[in-house]
């Protein structure tokens, strides 16, 4: 592989940690179909859980109660689904991919009964939690299984049908959410989850292949896991979203807790890149620390390659359009047009249909020659102008045929996009690095959309109080944070102006993401290398301990 492995100011050996204990050996015949079988159920599961709610929420605020604080049903998942990534990409190294694969399943499984059986708000956002924790770990250890036991040959189609699972549990995550809240109870969109999650679990019990290297489950074992670096992301991560969820809304901008939220968040990520670095170091020269025994959460040595480093925060960029329009868009269609769930995840397939095509395109094209930084950078300008055409929407709720058009420019965008990041980050690492850096382009993609999220709703929450607190009543205020169906009781006159507000809300958002991507446009630019590799070539490519001083050609 072109990469510089010299650097004069941070030696890359010195970074860089023993060899993995838990790598699986390509497989072939029938056993990598059951495999690979399994593995997609799970992808599919641990993924559609990030879509189905979104055409649910209304509905299940309006049972519980609390639709101000309906967010967090996806931010919860998404925030311990972003923080566990690379945790499980990690402790398979440690003690295998079944034995995680097992427990990630196991987790996902029982945590969605616990969803299903929910009586209030606060129980289901805490059990989302704990269901990202499994979803986290299916989905980190589905991305490095499939990197591991599939043949050379097979994956550049296979990174296309993986990324085409992905969009197509974005297709019927909506449709579903809406179909199931429409003719049955919302419950079902986590009881949904139990016969797949057996299976899958089943298939794993029998038929996965075991790993020869991998650790004893004792102390020493856990010892090499790194607990502080797991716990400064974390940190970083639930007191930045606290502060953007909260503030605004429940909590001032300028109140104390929202403040030293964003200094904890600022203390928390400083700490930690300061702690990843330190221990990759000892790691590495194995002194007598108590780190040195730790195997480092973040692999520190690859933001010193330009392509991966690019790549990493283009994907954390990526992730804000495509989550903000898979939430909001169908609370658009039924918060300003007044369509029921099913319906408004049936007017969002334009979208989804094309996501799902951009990226098996995507896959297949990049599988016969690399050309990822093109298709990179086309479908980040399909985003721009879908965007673009968007912030133009009209706000009284009149639904315009030329928005399909525009969702049908931001499906092919996003699913070229999240397929050629995935390309360019595969081929360019190593076996030893590649769990750990597939964990860490999902997870920073993850924590952009939950971001994102967050911010759409600080800018719903800023309309709404800005607009209608001299338009409705105290009461109907708080009827309409509590639920916002509830607008449906309002007089006409009022019904108008929410729409209207809410309207100008979410183009408001839009016009947010759209330049974010525009700065994932400028940063995709540094993915750029003039004779990249192929997939053909990948298994050919000598490790990153052979000594071998080839030249960045980028």
């Amino acid at each position: 592989m072109a990469i510089d492995r010299q650097s004069q100011s941070f030696q890359q050996d010195e970074l860089r940690p023993l060899p993995p204990q838990a790598h699986l050996q390509p497989m072939r015949g029938w056993k990598l179909w059951v495999t690979i079988f399994a593995l997609f159920l799970g992808l599919l599961l641990s993924t559609l859980e990030t879509t189905i709610v979104s055409t649910a929420l209304i509905t299940i605020a309006s049972d519980l109660g609390g639709y101000d604080k309906s967010n967090w049903i996806i931010v919860a998942y998404l925030l311990t689904y972003t923080g566990f990534l690379i945790v499980y990409s990690r402790c398979s190294d440690i003690f295998g991919r079944k034995s995680s694969f097992i427990t990630a399943l196991a987790i996902f499984t029982a945590f969605s009964i616990a969803c299903g059986v929910s009586r209030t708000m606060e129980q289901l956002i805490i059990f989302r939690a704990f269901q990202g924790i499994g979803g986290a770990g299916i989905y980190s250890m589905v991305m490095a299984v499939m990197a591991e036991v599939t043949p050379v040959e097979s994956i550049g189609p296979v990174t296309g049908l993986m990324s085409t699972i992905f969009a197509l549990s974005s297709i019927l995550g909506p449709v579903l959410g809406g179909a199931i809240t429409t003719n049955a109870s919302w419950r079902w969109v986590f009881y949904l989850n139990i016969p797949g999650g057996g299976l899958a679990l089943a298939i794993v019990i029998w038929f996965f292949p075991r790993n020869d290297g991998r650790l004893p489950i004792n102390r020493l074992s856990f010892n090499r896991i790194d607990w502080p670096g797991i716990l400064l992301s974390l940190i970083g991560s639930v007191f930045l979203l606290l502060a953007l969820e909260e503030g605004g809304s429940a909590f001032s901008w300028d109140g104390s807790l929202i403040v030293v939220s964003f200094i904890v968040t600022g203390a928390a990520w400083i700490a930690f890149i300061a702690w990843e670095i330190y221990v990759a170091m000892v790691y590495s020269r194995r002194t007598s620390s108590f780190a040195s025994k730790m195997m480092p959460v973040f692999p520190v040595w690859l933001i010193r390659r330009r392509i991966v480093c690019a790549s990493l925060i283009a994907a954390f960029l990526a992730g804000f359009p495509f989550m903000v329009l898979i939430v909001y868009l169908p609370e658009r269609f039924e918060i300003q047009d007044g369509l029921s769930p099913v319906a408004s995840g049936i007017r969002m397939l334009p979208l989804l249909l094309l996501s799902a095509l951009g990226a098996g395109a995507g896959g297949v094209i990049n599988s016969r020659k690399n050309i990822s930084f093109y298709t990179l950078m086309v479908g980040l300008s399909l985003q721009l102008i879908g965007l673009g055409c968007m912030t133009t929407l009209p706000t009284t709720g009149t639904i315009i045929d030329a928005q399909y058009g525009y969702q049908v420019l931001l499906g092919l965008g996003f699913g070229t996009t999240l397929t050629s990041l995935v390309v360019i980050s595969r081929l360019e690492v190593d076996a030893p690095d590649l769990a750990i850096t597939m964990g860490a382009v999902t997870q920073v993609r993850v924590l952009g959309g939950t971001i994102g999220i967050s911010i759409g709703q600080v800018l719903i929450t800023h309309f709404v109080d800005r607009d209608l607190s001299d338009v409705l009543s105290t009461d109907e205020m708080a009827a309409l944070k509590a639920s916002v169906s509830s607008s449906r009781n309002f007089p006409a006159s009022k019904q108008n102006a929410v729409s209207e507000v809410y309207g100008r809300a979410f183009n408001a958002q839009i016009k947010v993401v759209l330049y974010i991507t525009a700065a994932c446009w400028v940063l995709g630019l540094g993915t750029f290398k003039k004779n990249p590799v192929n997939f053909r070539d990948a298994g050919r490519i000598e490790p990153c301990g052979s000594g071998d001083q080839e030249q960045d050609q980028g």
